[in-house]
Parts: structure tokens; sequence; C-alpha cells
């Protein structure tokens, strides 16, 4: 916690900060893997038959 926050804010306020940086990072984390995992199965990996998608 910043010296700052620790000074100036109540527990609760401490509290807030910290559960918001953490729903943050698991986010971010959370998009990195979903990116990640779009890429690695993206269409033009995709088997042949899975690429004719069209109706025809």
């Amino acid at each position: 916690m910043l010296p700052w926050a620790r000074a100036h804010l109540n527990p609760t306020g401490q509290a807030l900060i910290i559960s918001t940086v953490a729903g943050m990072a698991y986010f971010i984390v959370a998009d990195k893997t979903i990116v990640s995992m779009a890429r690695k199965h993206s269409y033009e990996d995709a088997p042949e038959h899975l690429k004719n998608t069209s109706f025809q």
C-alpha cells in the first residue's frame, strides 16, 4: 500500500483500492488468455473442413 493511502485513507478505503487493483489484474490476465487462445485457434490455422462455412 502506498504511504499516502495508508496515512490518508481508512481501512475500508485501503481495502477498496487493493480489491480494485486485484480485480483489474484478474481481468487483464483473463483478456490476455482469451486473445492468446483466439490467436492459437484462428481461422488461418483451422482445418480445411472447418474453413468452408459458407452456405451454398
